[in-house]
């Protein structure tokens, strides 16, 4: 009976360190984002033509090494507080889009 108590336990321990750690992750919010792919999708929405080749040197205020979190990043994103920079809705850039692009600006020096 002894065994059947302690394996038991163990489950029950196992079983809550598997659910906290999904739980923490997924809590988390930052999906896990590609700075290569992050670098084209720049690119591709055209950030480049305001905030410059390297997110520093444009006429918009420079965005290398962002200092945001990625949920204040991806606000941004949809809302911006600037008449001049469009708006980008998820049908346009993706939460993983928004990721690799984060990746990418965060990968850069200032």
């Amino acid at each position: 009976m002894f065994h059947t108590f302690k394996a038991e336990t163990v489950t029950v321990y196992t079983v809550f360190l598997i659910t906290s750690t999904f739980l923490l992750t997924a809590c988390n919010g930052t999906p896990v984002g590609d700075a290569g792919r992050g670098q084209r999708w720049f690119n591709m929405h055209n950030c480049v033509g305001c905030h410059g080749k390297h997110a520093n040197d444009g006429r918009a205020p420079k965005i290398a090494a962002i200092d945001r979190s990625f949920s204040g990043f991806v606000r941004l994103l949809r809302n911006p507080d600037s008449v001049s920079m469009p708006k980008f809705p998820e049908k346009e850039i993706s939460q993983q889009d928004a990721a690799d692009i984060y990746a990418w600006l965060k990968s850069l020096p200032q």
